[in-house]
């Protein structure tokens, strides 16, 4: 029997957002508990590897959760001893390890705790048992985890569409290094920070990439492809983004490859950043439109650590002449405790916004309560103020998902603006149907106009936030 360990730790950092990630934030599992979700990036590794005879699968610990802010030390500390210890404990007899990992965590100490995270797997199981990791695209691989580790997936698809996939891709090179693969990855790190439409897979420059390493993947002696594009509110010293290809023995192939794509990348760079638009600019396109237009809120997006309580679009529509139909998410736990003690067809006056992130200041506003309820444990109030529709959310893990609105009666298709606190959606929610979508230039913790976040950990220099400057890609090889 082939032994493999199984553990996950996994958040992505957004070191911009006002509030620290503490150990309660995390959704935390140990052993057969972590194999229950049937679709996720775990489950497609599992698939693969009990699709052999004479695997046993041992899941060991998982610490997961969604993007938040910086990972206090306390938080570290706890998450990760439980982790390795869990790992210690299972250790005798480990024919391999697969990690599912995100790439862009960051605690108050530790930039690179996923790097630490394998540098202890590796002391714990030694260096024979092979090692095997998969990634989310936005994070960095640093050379840290270069180092402990023997392979890895990573995410293809932006929107992430491909997580069971990227598991079993991790899977399959675990696999082929039990059955006598000689991994030799080739890497090359371009210091960029990229944002934008030119990332979405389906229409992109980085789509582009994408399918030539799905090409490279088919090749025999080809074990994986992908590119780390980097995550910028994660202020960490390796920022930036990585090409990774790994072959079976071929020193030279990785290295080429991986330079051929590396440089392309590098030369692309002023392609993949945003186009932004002024909210008063915003509001001028919404005005000669013939359909829906979506603001992209993409600062202020939940999905990207930032806490969705962002109001700069709401207050430069209450301070237009617009008349148009607009739809406006925002978390406000004091606004739905004030809709919920008033009543469904009451009016209230509430200062909106900005109770997490003072980058904000809230807006008065008098509104009518039109829907109350509650999703997934999340009290929502529906709020009408002048032509604006307020989808206030308290507190919990919505402001993601366009399927929200339907359930409390707002039909996005019915507006002439959507406002969503996200960067990018998949085109059913509302690419498929809308005029356009236009990215805003507002203040936040995600904010894609990546200089105005603020960096200091990032080594210098690095693209946008010196624009001037030269480089030359280098490859590097681990074996």
């Amino acid at each position: 029997m082939a032994r493999i360990l199984i553990g996950t730790f996994f958040q992505e950092t957004n070191d911009f957002h006002p509030n620290d990630t503490v150990y309660e934030d995390f959704g935390i599992l140990h052993g057969e508990a972590m194999l229950e979700d049937r679709t996720g990036v775990v489950a497609g590794a599992v698939d693969i590897l009990t699709s052999r005879e004479g695997v046993e699968i041992v899941p060991t610990y998982s610490a997961a959760m969604g993007a938040g802010g910086t990972i206090t030390q306390a938080c570290f500390e706890r998450t990760t001893s439980e982790l390795l210890h869990a790992i210690d404990r299972q250790k005798t007899g480990a024919d391999g390890v697969y990690l599912n990992l995100h790439g862009a965590m960051a605690s108050e100490r530790d930039k690179d705790p996923e790097g630490y995270v394998l540098q202890e797997v590796r002391r714990i199981v030694g260096p024979d048992v092979p090692v095997v990791a998969s990634f989310d695209m936005h994070g960095t691989i640093t050379r840290r985890m270069l180092t402990h580790m023997d392979g890895c997936s990573i995410l293809h698809t932006y929107p992430h569409i491909d997580w069971y996939e990227t598991g079993a891709r991790a899977a399959g090179v675990l696999l082929r290094i039990l059955d006598g693969a000689r991994p030799v990855i080739g890497t090359v790190y371009t210091p960029t920070m990229v944002r934008g439409d030119e990332l979405k897979t389906a229409t992109g420059v980085h789509g582009t990439f994408i399918r030539y390493l799905e090409r490279l993947e088919e090749r025999d002696d080809v074990l994986a492809g992908g590119i780390m594009l980097g995550h910028p509110p994660t202020d960490c010293p390796e920022q930036g983004s990585r090409v990774v290809v790994i072959t079976d023995g071929d020193r030279d192939l990785a290295a080429r490859e991986a330079l051929h794509i590396g440089q392309s990348f590098w030369n692309m760079r002023s392609h993949m950043q945003c186009v932004l638009h002024t909210v008063e600019e915003g509001i001028r396109i919404a005005e000669n439109a013939g359909g829906t237009v979506v603001f992209a809120d993409a600062a202020d997006a939940t999905s990207s650590g930032a806490p969705g309580t962002g109001n700069t679009i709401l207050k430069g529509f209450l301070e237009s002449d617009y008349r148009g139909s607009v739809l406006f998410p925002i978390r406000d736990d004091l606004a739905v405790e004030r809709a919920m003690e008033a009543g469904v067809g009451q009016t209230i006056s509430v200062p909106l916004g900005g109770t997490r992130d003072p980058r904000f200041t809230p807006v008065e506003i008098t509104a009518t309560v039109e829907v109350l309820g509650r999703r997934d444990d999340t009290p929502i109030a529906v709020l009408k103020c002048r032509n604006i529709t307020i989808f206030a959310a308290a507190s919990g893990p919505l402001l993601c998902d366009r399927w929200m609105y339907p359930a409390f009666g707002q039909d996005p298709k019915d507006f002439d603006v959507v406002v969503k606190k996200l960067p990018h959606t998949p085109d059913e929610w509302y690419d498929d149907w809308a005029e356009r979508t236009i990215t805003i230039d507002s203040p936040g913790a995600a904010s894609p106009n990546i200089p105005t976040l603020g960096h200091r950990f990032v080594a210098r220099p690095i693209y946008p936030l010196d624009p001037d400057m030269t480089f030359t890609p280098e490859v590097e090889v681990y074996e």
